[in-house]
Parts: C-alpha cells; structure tokens; sequence
C-alpha cells in the first residue's frame, strides 16, 4: 500500500516566484553596471545560498511511504530509505505533525509522510501482510 504526501501548488507557486525574484535581482543588479560581478562575491553567495534553501524546501515538502510484507520504503522528498520489516518496531500516530512515525528498534523515529494518523492501523496491516 502507497501513501503520498503532495506538494501544494500554492507552494509551488511561491518557490517559483521566489526564484525568479532572487535570480531576476541579481541579473538586474548586475547588468545595470552598478554593481561588478567579481566585488560581489558575498552578494552572490547569499543568492547561491537563498536558491539553494528555496529548492530544498520544496523537495522536501512532497514525499510517499510504500508497505509491504518486506518492510517500508519511505521517500521523504530527497532520499529513498528503505526499512526492513525486522528493524521496525511499532508504527505510532504523531499529533504533533497529524501523521504516523516509524519506531526502530535502534529507538529512532521516522516520519512516514502521507501517512495520516488515522491510516495506522493500514500501515500495520500492510507490514503484517
């Protein structure tokens, strides 16, 4: 069974907006003439680094949770982690996020993107198979 956490197009929306207005000032900035690219090295490493946190946010905001027999496959939006059965422990609701955590045995907690708290008990089931 598959859960899917989509990206909101308001989100989408905003992180486009927010590039374009970053990148469009700084080529503006920059061609006006005003301003040399290579005495702006700081100017363009905060742009460097804005861009970088506006693409980071929105990969992270999608993500999808898959269960099976063999264990749980979660893809928080960057990175696929795949969670054998035997090294997970519980699957319990999370108020604070309104989702579901993976317990590991090791005592760590994973979120389980668009999986609602409610779905809990789907989750389960799909692990027990």
């Amino acid at each position: 069974m598959t859960w899917v956490r989509h990206r909101s197009r308001s989100l989408a929306w905003t992180v486009l907006a927010a590039v374009l207005l970053v990148v469009g000032q700084g080529v503006w900035r920059y061609s006006r003439g005003a301003v040399d690219i290579t005495d702006d090295r700081w100017g363009l490493v905060m742009r460097v680094v804005v861009l970088g946190l506006l693409v980071g946010l929105y990969l992270r905001a999608g993500g999808a949770t898959t269960a099976s027999r063999d264990g749980l496959v979660v893809h928080d939006g960057v990175r696929r982690h795949t969670l054998p059965r035997a090294t997970v422990r519980a699957i319990e609701p999370d108020a604070t996020r309104n989702g579901a955590v993976a317990v590991l045995h090791g005592g760590r907690r994973v979120e389980l993107p668009g999986v609602a708290g409610s779905d809990v008990r789907a989750v389960r089931r799909a692990l027990k198979g």
